[in-house]
């Protein structure tokens, strides 16, 4: 569909050749103007000629290293793939993903994704969530799983964390966090004010919840963003999916999205409430 697509992704190959985003010197206006250039473009998109990608995509193109293959050209001539930490590629399937997702988000809708294994879509949701917390104040955004493997160690989460360690290192927007935790992170810092000691900063949260086969786990987690983990093989997520879904309108307006993705899952798991959800219109 596309050509040239390094367009969109100038920023992560100016760090892959030169170790760093921008050369302009810490405290002048153009470091500053670099910066807030590129903070709205994670938030707001970026279009490059015939080529549009929303703020997600954008983040995740320039801002998320992740592990993928790549080919390495051995000394007898053979090619080699091999895993290696670096930036996410421009795909098609991947644009269209982030495209549906800002339709879904304007339409007052969300989303189920039916997917094969090993497509990333750990990465994308983990990048999603760091975009978030470094970008939109107060926002709390959720990770609901079965179980809490599917969040912790190379889940989720996991990937998540990564990418907030990153940025903090690595770009403009680092953030000083209230709370520190294996499943959750809070940004922002404690001030005495009057002598009492308040909350301040940027306030936002990603949290990750393990059910546990206890749907009613998720009751009262209002969030900006919302993923439901490992979805074809979820017990209970068609009543946490309905537990939830109040918790993001109100009245006729519907204040963040809910994400399912997920495989068929094993022999016996309980793909059929994504295939509920997907058709009997709980979207």
């Amino acid at each position: 569909m596309f050509k040239n697509t390094d367009r969109v992704r100038r920023s992560a190959i100016s760090f892959i050749e030169t170790g760093h985003y921008t050369s302009a010197l810490p405290g002048t206006k153009d470091y500053y103007d670099f910066w807030d250039e590129e903070r709205k473009r994670c938030l707001y998109g970026y279009t490059d000629g015939d080529i549009n990608v929303t703020g997600f995509h954008y983040f995740y193109l320039n801002y998320c290293p992740i592990d993928r293959a790549v080919d390495e050209e051995m000394p007898d001539g053979t090619i080699q793939s091999k895993r290696e930490r670096t930036f996410p590629r421009f795909y098609d399937g991947d644009w269209e993903y982030f495209q549906e997702i800002d339709k879904a988000r304007a339409s007052n809708k969300h989303m189920i994704v039916l997917k094969a294994r090993r497509k990333g879509y750990s990465y994308k949701a983990g990048s999603m969530l760091a975009r978030n917390y470094f970008f939109v104040r107060n926002s709390k955004n959720f990770v609901f799983a079965s179980q809490k493997e599917y969040l912790i160690g190379d889940g989720l989460l996991s990937k998540a964390w990564e990418f907030l360690s990153f940025i903090d290192d690595h770009t403009a927007w680092a953030q000083p966090r209230l709370r520190d935790r294996e499943m959750t992170k809070m940004a922002g810092y404690k001030k005495k004010v009057n002598g009492i000691e308040i909350e301040m900063g940027m306030k936002s949260q990603i949290m990750g919840v393990s059910l546990k086969d206890n749907p009613d786990k998720v009751r009262g987690k209002a969030g900006e963003l919302v993923f439901f983990e490992e979805a074809g093989s979820f017990p209970g997520l068609l009543k946490a999916w309905e537990v939830t879904m109040p918790t993001m309108r109100q009245g006729a307006k519907t204040l963040g999205l809910m994400i399912a993705f997920g495989t068929g899952g094993t022999e016996g798991a309980d793909f059929e409430a994504m295939e509920e959800i997907f058709y009997m219109g709980y979207l």
